[in-house]
């Protein structure tokens, strides 16, 4: 059974809503801000949490749950009418037909749903026997799985309650299972599916990465992961049919997909290469604004001006992507997911520059500025680029060795004066 869709209105601070469910789901944002409440959903709709009437949004008002399910080229439509009683209907063709609670009971229970909480105050011995019966539902046990199951089994019967030890054990298990899957070209997991809170616990970032590629690889032989996460190392930008994103204005709920096709031909190799060199790129889906720059020394010049005017914000991410030609690509993906960002780029007029790099700058320029966005993005030009900005004066192209620790050096003098244009600049960029 597979989860495409699930439409929410009057439940918790979500007045209406739609999420589409790709095999890997990552639902971002602070719990404050929704992501509780959309898990809290899933979690009422799988028949994995009782009903709490705190959870409606408007008491004057029904809450409708509708859940879409596709099996074997069937459509199941389920939907939860919730006012002072609960209601349970299915549409199997063009009508919908009441159902009683066990009914619905007996539907939603045939779906595998293992939640693993990022409280930990799951007993983890159960998920592990959840796990082996449904690894056993599946296929028989593949020796190395049943190794670290045992492993698993044999901690948890132990009476030191050690949380750290508990997400590494899972991570072993997962390890092994999608390395398993892949040697038999199936997953181990079938088509269950894995509400996972937080499995960036108790991980190193590498371990994070990992972790996230064994997901990926179980998610593309059918297996359902759902992950909410804080951590920008569960994020790959080439899964970003995948996110969810989830903002609180004007205290409502509001989530943001795509399933465009954001990028076409060379651009797709192009991004996913960038996003290779630097994966910390992912933190912009975290950022309250999101400050797009074309290189390092922009990114160091930048922010460092900014903590010395006192105006430099941590919720402010600054993305560094790589050249001018990569800016364009990041701005479609921040306006698909209603991202508020500014692009800075170099106008690149140099004295010293042929007219054909002259021509290419000014192309690639207003390339940029024809791409945003004005309801959430904006955009400022340095007039050659921020070394020339920095001291007030042009530069001959020899002058631009060692960039990034010449123009911090610079600026980090005792004696440096900021000029009035570019501090102008930077405070355009943190307004």
């Amino acid at each position: 059974m597979e989860l495409k869709l699930i439409s929410i209105k009057n439940w918790r601070n979500i007045k209406e809503t739609e999420i589409h469910f790709e095999n890997l789901m990552l639902f971002l944002g602070h719990s404050t801000e929704g992501t509780d409440d959309i898990i809290s959903c899933i979690l009422y709709g799988f028949n994995k949490k009782p009903l709490n009437m705190k959870n409606i949004y408007n008491k004057k008002k029904n809450c409708t749950l509708k859940f879409i399910f596709y099996e074997n080229n069937q459509v199941y439509k389920l939907k939860i009418i919730i006012n002072t009683t609960v209601e349970y209907f299915m549409k199997y063709n063009d009508t919908w037909d009441k159902i009683t609670k066990k009914e619905y009971e007996d539907f939603i229970n045939k779906i595998d749903f293992i939640y693993i909480k990022g409280n930990l105050e799951n007993n983890f011995k159960e998920i592990g026997t959840s796990l082996y019966n449904i690894l056993k539902k599946h296929s028989p046990v593949p020796s190395e799985v049943d190794k670290e199951l045992e492993k698993f089994s044999k901690k948890l019967n132990t009476e030191h309650y050690d949380k750290e030890l508990y997400r590494n054990l899972l991570f072993e298990f997962f390890k092994s299972v999608s390395l398993e899957s892949i040697e038999k070209k199936n997953t181990l997991l079938g088509n269950t599916i894995i509400l996972f809170e937080e499995p960036e616990l108790y991980l190193h970032p590498q371990r994070e990465r990992e972790l996230y590629n064994y997901f990926i690889k179980l998610t593309n032989r059918g297996t359902k992961i759902y992950i909410k996460t804080y951590s920008s190392c569960f994020i790959g930008l080439k899964q970003y049919k995948s996110i969810c994103l989830i903002k609180k204005y004007n205290n409502n709920i509001n989530v943001t997909q795509t399933d465009n096709e954001l990028f076409k031909y060379d651009e797709i190799k192009a991004f996913n290469m960038n996003y290779w060199i630097n994966p910390d790129r992912a933190e912009l889906f975290f950022a309250k604004k999101v400050i797009l720059v074309e290189g390092q020394t922009d990114k160091i010049v930048i922010s460092f001006l900014a903590k010395k005017l006192g105006i430099f914000k941590y919720d402010y991410s600054i993305i560094e992507c790589g050249s001018k030609s990569t800016i364009p690509q990041f701005i479609c993906l921040l306006n698909n997911f209603k991202v508020p960002y500014v692009a800075v780029f170099d106008k690149d007029n140099h004295y010293w520059r042929t007219f054909e790099e002259k021509e290419n700058s000014r192309f690639k320029n207003k390339q940029i500025s024809s791409l945003i966005d004005k309801s959430i993005g904006n955009f400022i030009a340095f007039n050659n680029d921020i070394e020339e900005e920095i001291s007030s004066s042009k530069k001959d192209r020899a002058a631009y060795k060692n960039k990034p620790f010449n123009a911090l050096k610079t600026i980090s003098e005792e004696n440096y004066h900021l000029p009035a244009s570019l501090e102008k600049k930077i405070r355009f960029i943190y307004s």
